[in-house]
């Protein structure tokens, strides 16, 4: 990857991860104007979000919404499925994926990348 693309991908990242904390925000605030009321993003939105981080973070390219099993490709090829989850003990597959990226969602308040390349389980993104 050149320096200047490398400069433009970490730009957009950042603005993704802006964009994340004042969704949040959002939430909230909604939350606190409606304290018996859950206003949790859910569904394609957190899904996109996942594969919006994963594609900048792994380096993929996305397919169209929606497809089956797998939502990227890794640029050697590898077909990737990926899920974003606030949960803390599982995520729900469809399917049999090549590959699985699992990002977790630690704080509505923070947004932070690292990545343990040393496990051997399959690839967490950390979110704290």
């Amino acid at each position: 990857m050149t320096p200047d693309r490398e400069t433009a991908e970490s730009n957009q990242f950042e603005r993704v991860a802006a964009l994340i904390r004042q969704l949040y925000g959002v939430v909230d605030e909604l939350e606190s104007l409606f304290p018996n009321r859950s206003f949790t993003p859910d569904g394609h939105l957190v899904g996109s979000i996942g594969e919006a981080v994963a594609a900048f973070v792994y380096d993929l390219e996305l397919f169209c919404s929606s497809k089956e099993c797998h939502d990227a490709a890794a640029r050697d090829g590898r077909l990737v499925q990926v899920k974003l989850t606030g949960g803390k003990s599982s995520v729900g597959i469809r399917g049999e994926p090549n590959h699985l990226i699992v990002l977790q969602l630690f704080s509505r308040k923070e947004f932070n990348r690292e990545n343990d390349s040393n496990q051997n389980t399959p690839d967490v993104l950390i979110f704290y």
